[in-house]
């Protein structure tokens, strides 16, 4: 008998192999703890607990399950019985320090209770690190999460871990002590020293990316960590455009997107940055189809053919960026991802010209040197006319070389022709020496001789 009672007292003291669990646990104040119990196999229907108090047969118990896996709140703690996994899941949440004591996860059963004693260690949380409490993202999107620390963090390891619990969370990427930016599957970390914060990407995100995440530093004793709830919005069809669309330094740029039948009256908008709750509007409708502009960015809804339409001008370098063209409505608005990228404006050559005064017709008289001058000379054209200017310098410049330049030459030529000076064959006279027929003109003049002397003369 006495063998039997000290048994059944090493029972109740070490807990029972029949539901098992974590020998301790840690968490951190204000954020949450997750312990999860498991069992053997027909134990599903029974009623599972949470209990506190290091005394087996006196602990308080905090929460209690119903015979069902419905989940069950009561306060800070919440339990969730998964009789498929045959496993107990407890939740306390917004952690006090005060919260540290001995807790037992434990199955009511007729006689005895089975339970696994847990160590619970609340730490103090730490201002030092510090971020968003909770972001939204869009299915198949990016969601960027900044968390900025104290002076002194600087080299210290920055991670991301997934998980309500911190003391058991899944680190899912981690810095290696630089700048470098660390990728591993779809998510990628980048620490920036000189700004004091690290900032982690999510990309193609899916719906069971919803979840608790920390961002954290790892140090000797307890890491520091910022809590962040993270919600996976589903992508939408009711709204279509182009993934991705290029334009030129300078020019202008149309986007068009469109939507389903129903949401003609609703506002569209034009939004800029990769993260999908938090970029920046740059236009929106008024719920109408007037053209509404903001700066160099314009919107248009035409709702009979259930479109509208974005215009952006005078584009820059720096415009290249991921934007979103959307519809506003109660709950989670609609949008379409557009990847925008802006191209350096082609260089454009054009000669410079000696005057600004545009090409005219030179006298004989001028040389060929500055007449060539002249006609090359062109107008500057206004920067956003240079691409058709310089189509009609180039035909300019074929119709001088080719037209212009020939002609002028070959007048130049005629007039030379024209005014030669006058040679006979075989005879070339000499300075102060008179024609031979200048005496005949002093004789007496027949008919035969002055025809002769006039034919001379011309």
């Amino acid at each position: 008998m006495h063998l039997l009672l000290l048994f059944c007292l090493f029972l109740q003291l070490s807990g029972s192999s029949a539901i098992s669990g974590p020998r301790a646990v840690r968490g951190v104040e204000q954020a949450s703890l997750t312990v999860r119990c498991r069992y053997d196999p027909g134990y599903e229907s029974y009623l599972k607990w949470w209990c506190r108090g290091a005394d087996w047969g006196s602990c308080r118990i905090m929460v209690k399950t119903t015979e069902s896996e419905k989940e069950v709140k009561k306060g800070r703690v919440s339990i969730k019985d998964d009789w498929k996994d045959r496993s107990l899941t407890v939740t306390m949440e917004k952690l006090r320090l005060d919260d540290s004591d001995t807790y037992w996860c434990g199955i009511e059963k007729f006689g005895t209770d089975l339970g696994n004693r847990v160590e619970v260690t609340i730490d103090p949380g730490s201002s030092a690190i510090s971020g968003p409490r909770a972001v939204r993202g869009v299915e198949q999107a990016s969601l960027t999460v900044r968390c900025r620390y104290d002076p002194g963090y600087e080299s210290y390891l920055k991670w991301w871990c997934r998980g309500a619990d911190l003391g058991s969370c899944r680190i899912m990427v981690k810095t290696t002590g630089s700048e470098k930016e660390v990728k591993k599957g779809r998510v990628s970390i980048k620490d920036d020293r000189k700004d004091r914060s690290f900032t982690v990407t999510m990309e193609k995100l899916r719906l069971d990316d919803s979840d608790t995440y920390w961002c954290g530093i790892e140090r000797v004793g307890t890491d520091l960590g910022n809590r962040v709830e993270v919600t996976i919005d589903p992508g939408s069809s009711a709204i279509s455009g182009p993934r991705a669309v290029r334009g030129v330094e300078q020019a202008s740029l149309t986007v068009r997107c469109r939507y389903d039948p129903g949401y003609e009256s609703y506002l569209k908008w034009w939004c800029r940055g990769a993260d999908w709750g938090s970029c920046r509007f740059m236009v929106k409708t008024t719920g109408s189809e007037k053209e509404v502009k903001k700066g160099r960015v314009s919107i248009k809804d035409d709702q009979k053919v259930r479109s509208f339409t974005v215009t952006m001008e005078k584009l820059r370098l720096d415009y290249s960026d991921t934007y979103w063209c959307g519809i506003e409505r109660v709950g989670t608005d609609l949008g379409n991802r557009v990847e925008v990228t802006i191209d350096p404006a082609p260089t454009v050559s054009i000669p410079t010209p000696a005057t600004s005064t545009p090409a005219t017709s030179t006298p004989a008289t001028s040389t060929p040197a500055t007449s060539n001058a002249n006609m090359l000379t062109a107008p500057v054209a206004p920067e956003e006319n240079q691409g058709q200017l310089s189509l009609l310098g180039s035909v300019h410049f074929l119709l001088l070389v080719f037209l212009k330049v020939p002609l002028l030459l070959g007048l130049l030529g005629a007039v030379l022709w024209v005014n030669r000076p006058l040679r006979s064959s075989g005879w070339k006279p000499q300075e102060n020496q008179q024609p031979p027929w200048s005496s005949t003109l002093s004789r007496e003049k027949d008919p035969q001789t002055e025809e002769k002397g006039i034919f001379l003369k011309q």
